[in-house]
């Protein structure tokens, strides 16, 4: 008994698992799910995406240039492609022709959506920091709740040693005489317990074992081992201060979330002068080459006119500048102009949640973490001073001063004193990881 308490305090060190198995530390955890998660690879695509809309929207101000070409069967009565007179006659002919378009003038529509595809991307990527971010906070808090499950399982098979090697002393003990089956139905009572409790954190361990295997977009049927924290880091983190102020406020500068509803009320603002484009005057130009055949044409010794010729002789180019101005669109360009600016308003709204969002859960987090400390220290203390209680009772019990039911009731409160103590050390650690997380994206 006394051995397994001097080692409970140093249970982080010691590895969980058999040596040679491959065990993923927290920062394996999140180089594998940046890498695999198909969230983070969707908002890639997502980026990709909008990158390809950013091209489109900067070779829009190129001019256009397209070849088109035809060929026709007619019967009966037609209009002669060539000569461009009707005729009873069957024929067949086409036209070939080059043609340009360039636009002069459309109320910078144009240039307006090469910026708001630009806002766009920067968009996307930050919603790809965002996704990121989210994750790894949802990595961190299922690694300590699997870490945490682990260290309580590791706790109670030990629980269970102990009860059932004092049930063979209790054996032994009635015997002889020394003492009444009643002290085997409280130890054997208290060993079932104690399994039950067991299997109750072996379900909640496979639930985050899978719930982190999901998110590093491993099979179910893959092994993930996780590994132990380094506990001599407690000592620097506990003496970390964090100022609420000055976190926040760096973090208002850089949070992702943030960054992301920026470019969007960037984007909203364009939106509005792309709108307002639609009622200016455009002005564009156009040029073009075009001919025309006829296979039934004859030359004046009634052979078949070369299609080259034809070609040449029925050549044609034209260039011309068109002006559309809008006069009435039965406000349908009025009412788009009203709406962007609805988008803008809302945009704003959703930077203001954003804002209050994370400063919101900043707060808790630096709250939570505050807390954690306190609560490492507090904790350490109980568990040092129970154990001490403990061993007493123990010796008590030996010399038969105290009965089962009072050293159970002093390991009861040892046990989860010895829980209370591991939970503020995980907490204190994990709450810490979150805080660089912000601090990092």
């Amino acid at each position: 008994m006394r051995r397994f308490l001097v080692f409970l305090p140093f249970m982080l060190f010691i590895p969980l698992f058999s040596f040679g198995q491959k065990q993923y530390t927290l920062d394996d955890c999140y180089r594998i799910a940046l890498e695999n998660n198909t969230t983070i690879k969707r908002a890639q695509n997502d980026i990709n995406t909008n990158a390809l809309d950013r091209k489109t929207a900067q070779y829009s101000i190129l001019p256009s240039l397209a070849y088109s070409v035809n060929h026709d069967f007619s019967y009966g009565k037609n209009i002669d492609p060539v000569t461009n007179v009707f005729v009873r006659d069957r024929f067949s002919g086409g036209s070939t022709g080059l043609s340009l378009n360039l636009e002069l003038f459309s109320g910078f529509r144009r240039l307006n959506t090469i910026k708001q595809s630009a806002y766009s991307l920067q968009a996307a990527n930050y919603a790809k920091k965002r996704i990121e971010l989210e994750l790894l906070s949802n990595i961190t808090q299922s690694y300590s709740r699997l870490l945490l499950d682990k260290e309580q399982a590791a706790i109670g098979r030990n629980n269970m040693q102990t009860t059932t090697k004092t049930l063979v002393i209790i054996k032994e003990k009635i015997k002889t005489g020394r003492l009444t089956k009643y002290e085997h139905y409280t130890f054997n009572a208290r060993l079932n317990s104690e399994k039950a409790d067991l299997i109750t954190v072996q379900n909640d361990s496979l639930a985050a074992l899978q719930e982190l295997k999901q998110f590093l977009n491993f099979s179910y049927k893959d092994e993930l081992i996780i590994a132990s924290i380094d506990t001599t880091l407690l000592k620097d983190i506990f003496n970390t201060p964090i100022n609420a102020t000055e976190f926040i406020e760096t973090i208002l500068k850089t949070h992702p979330a943030i960054k992301e509803a920026q470019m969007n009320e960037q984007v909203a603002r364009l939106g509005v002068k792309v709108a307002k484009s639609s009622l200016l005057p455009s002005l564009s130009a156009g040029a073009g080459i075009a001919s025309n055949y006829n296979s039934n044409e004859t030359i004046t010794d009634g052979s078949t006119m070369p299609l080259n010729k034809q070609l040449n002789n029925n050549l044609g180019q034209n260039i011309g500048i068109n002006l559309d101005v809008p006069l009435f669109s039965k406000k349908e360009f009025v009412n788009s102009v009203k709406k962007e600016k609805i988008n803008v308003s809302n945009a704003q709204l959703a930077t203001k949640e954003a804002e209050n969002t994370v400063i919101s859960n900043t707060l808790q987090l630096i709250n939570e973490f505050n807390s954690a400390k306190q609560k490492y220290k507090a904790t350490l203390a109980a568990w040092q001073q129970n154990n001490l209680s403990y061993n007493l009772y123990a010796e008590k019990y030996k010399l038969g001063q105290i009965s089962s039911v009072e050293l159970l009731t002093a390991r009861d409160i040892l046990n989860a004193s010895a829980a209370t103590y591991l939970q503020s050390k995980l907490e204190l650690f994990f709450r810490y990881q979150l805080l660089l997380l912000l601090k990092t994206y």
